[in-house]
């Protein structure tokens, strides 16, 4: 918009000065020569003035769009969690949230004047006040079956960071496309087949493989873009930070608590929830 009021205030000038130009051509045109030398002169400040203020908007314009990706430094509670069983599941119990436990911890939220975040709301936190972030790691059916009710319940937005040789298995194609239509959940990458990357990275092809096919397959599942990676297990090195970067927004830990928008968004932390994480020790975490 400021660039088209420049330019039509530009043009306006531009105008006055021409039909300036024809009144003395036609009132005194004894002085041709001189005329059409003041004339060209007058043309070539005319470019001028044009080329300055375009320069000089567009300048401006990719400044305010440099400015919007500044982030206030601010700390941003980022939870991590798996799965979900109201029943002891046995093995690897903590990865299972109860689902009573997860609905007590989205209702404190919803209560308290949080704002449920994904990534796609990152370049916006300045405007949110009190956002927190939902994260789910690997894709699991209970992810659909258990926790997808309670956060249409509180219309409470989550991301699932999919391992994509895991769908069919567990969460079904047409789940994932019918929580991404929602608008509710969204969809990010947790590799092709979650391999330690730290030791994938001695192989450029299947680390690029891990991470890139991942990112396409889920694109065309949900039509949406994907900006975010959770790294297996937590585990990066170098080299790994670095190719996520040709593909990838932000790449996730899954340990150090609270993460900040000052720290690399390659290294965003997480706090994990297990299922033995009451509701005080939960409200604890905000802080």
């Amino acid at each position: 918009m400021v660039k088209f009021i420049l330019k039509t205030g530009t043009l306006c000038l531009c105008a006055v000065i021409i039909i300036l130009q024809i009144y003395v051509l036609a009132n005194f045109s004894g002085e041709k020569e001189e005329i059409t030398t003041e004339t060209t002169i007058t043309t070539e400040i005319i470019t001028k003035i044009i080329t300055t203020t375009e320069t000089a908007t567009e300048i401006t314009t990719t400044g305010q769009e440099s400015a919007a990706l500044e982030v206030l430094s601010k700390n941003i509670p980022v939870f991590m969690y798996h799965t979900s069983s109201q029943n002891d599941p046995g093995a690897l119990a903590e990865l299972y949230i109860k689902p009573s436990e997860f609905e007590k911890q989205i209702k404190y939220l919803s209560e308290n004047g949080f704002t449920f975040c994904t990534f796609d709301d990152y370049y916006n936190l300045n405007d949110i006040k009190k956002p927190v972030f939902i994260t789910f790691d690997d894709g699991y059916r209970k992810n659909y079956t258990e926790i997808y009710p309670i956060i249409q319940k509180y219309n409470a937005k989550i991301t699932i960071f999919l391992i994509i040789n895991s769908i069919d298995s567990e969460l079904l194609t047409d789940m994932i496309s019918e929580m991404s239509d929602s608008g509710l959940v969204k969809f990010e990458s947790h590799t092709m087949t979650h391999p330690s990357l730290t030791a994938a990275s001695a192989n450029e092809a299947r680390l690029t493989a891990e991470l890139l096919d991942s990112k396409i397959k889920i694109e065309e599942v949900t039509g949406k873009p994907v900006t975010a990676l959770a790294y297996p297990n937590g585990e990066f090195n170098d080299l790994v930070k670095e190719e996520t970067k040709k593909y990838y927004s932000f790449g996730l830990r899954k340990d150090l608590g609270m993460h900040n928008t000052d720290y690399d968004p390659y290294e965003v932390r997480r706090i994990r929830v297990n299922r033995s994480t009451s509701i005080e020790t939960f409200i604890n975490l905000l802080t």
